[in-house]
């Protein structure tokens, strides 16, 4: 439900000297706090929030020390899967042939993975003597505790800060966060889109625009982002135009609608520039199995995992589990529809399970997809910051900590591509 600003949210000056007049000099409108001191400010309130998502990631990182070593836990979160091919784009850029081909004989391309984030990595790699793989590890942790961060400030500012704050650690513990921890863009897409949800909440159109953009060259799914803040940017300028109150600086919702789509759209004609073919983007995907088909595939998947003689593609647990995650979600997104979230937040949530559960690919549902979509928690997290006492509450996050951890060494040991 939106909601105006609290206590928490305003700018509270500290005591100063009276001037002439008896009023305290720093208390005028006009002595605003520096953007510094602003800045200073926000993270003493985030704080407990990033200290609790960090230590969602110590608790993993430690379960992957005990079960297989330090030096085999980073290596496979430098290199597993997506993140070896991340990092081959640090090295050599998008040039060449990849020289790997699918079961049809399509090869292959390194151009179905988005630039930033292995942008990103690659002066950390020419800078400091680590691997491209370490590289994009730094980028993705950086990345995690700025989605953290972006992830409470929508919590606080839709709801309250205790529930900002427990939606960032359940953000840290989800069933597939260790995929926050990998060599993946998600971390960073996350941090993007949740800066760019905010700005839109708070009317910041240009800069939600702006964030939009960048997120766009992270991951496909941007088109989400872009949506929610399109379709936000227009119902905003809808209610000024029937309230004939439109303000001076009308036109700041219609850039940041116009920006938005502007990386993923860019990336894409690039990739049609590059290939010398229009659609040369969709063929990259279709060698890698990934298209829209409406949600068929996911509907037969279901059906295969319902049969007594079938449980799906791969491991029925493993299925199972994804089953669970995105049933879950499900439930999750009707409980932001009775809450009454914001619209940008509603709309972004709505898309990002769209175009998952319309995704046809090799695998079920990706539940990976549905990293960024935290507006889900938001229910949860409110019902979970009522909890009067808060070694209870912590004592809750802890034990979900450690069993999302566990379920993260089978997901980076064993369970090959995290689905």
């Amino acid at each position: 439900m939106t909601r105006t600003p609290a206590a928490d949210d305003r700018v509270i000056l500290p005591p100063g000297p009276a001037d002439a007049s008896g009023d305290r000099a720093d208390a005028r409108p006009d002595r605003a706090p520096a953007p510094s001191e602003r800045f200073r400010r926000a993270l003493r309130r985030a704080a407990p929030a990033l200290y609790g998502y960090a230590l969602t990631r110590v608790a993993l990182l430690g379960l992957l020390a005990v079960r297989g070593g330090p030096h085999r836990a980073v290596t496979r979160l430098a290199s597993d899967w997506d993140a070896t091919w991340y990092a081959r784009i640090v090295r050599h850029g998008y040039a060449g042939h990849s020289g790997l081909f699918n079961a049809h004989g399509m090869e292959y391309s390194a151009r179905a993975f988005f630039p930033l984030f292995p942008a990103l990595a690659a002066p950390l790699n020419r800078a400091l003597p680590v691997s491209a793989g370490v590289a994009l590890l730094i980028v993705a942790w950086v990345s995690g505790l700025v989605a953290a961060w972006g992830v409470y400030a929508c919590g606080a500012f839709t709801g309250s800060r205790r529930a900002g704050v427990v939606a960032a650690v359940l953000w840290g513990v989800l069933p597939l966060a260790a995929v926050e921890s990998m060599a993946y863009s998600e971390s960073l897409f996350t941090a993007l889109a949740a800066w760019s949800l905010y700005a839109a909440l708070r009317r910041r159109w240009i800069w939600a625009g702006g964030l939009c953009l960048l997120a766009g060259l992270v991951r496909p799914n941007a088109m989400a982002l872009t949506g929610a803040i399109g379709v936000a940017a227009l119902v905003q300028l809808y209610r000024w135009r029937r309230a004939g109150t439109a303000p001076a600086d009308w036109w700041r919702p219609l850039v940041g609608a116009l920006l938005s789509p502007l990386g993923w759209l860019g990336y894409m004609l690039w990739t049609a520039w590059a290939e010398r073919s229009w659609t040369a983007y969709f063929h990259i995907q279709d060698a890698w199995g990934s298209s829209f088909d409406g949600g068929l595939s996911t509907l037969r998947w279901v059906a295969a995992l319902s049969s007594p003689y079938d449980h799906g593609r791969g491991d029925s647990t493993t299925n199972l589990m994804i089953a669970a995650t995105v049933l879950a979600y499900l439930v999750l997104w009707a409980c932001t529809l009775r809450q009454r979230q914001p619209l940008v937040l509603v709309l972004f949530s709505t898309l990002l399970l769209a175009m998952d559960l319309g995704n046809s690919s090799p695998y079920p549902p990706l539940a990976r997809f549905l990293i960024p979509a935290f507006p889900l928690l938001f229910p949860l997290a409110e019902r979970l910051a009522r909890i009067p006492r808060r070694w209870v509450l912590a004592a809750l996050l802890a034990v979900l900590a450690l069993l999302s951890g566990y379920h993260g060494t089978d997901v980076v040991f064993f369970g090959g591509a995290p689905a």
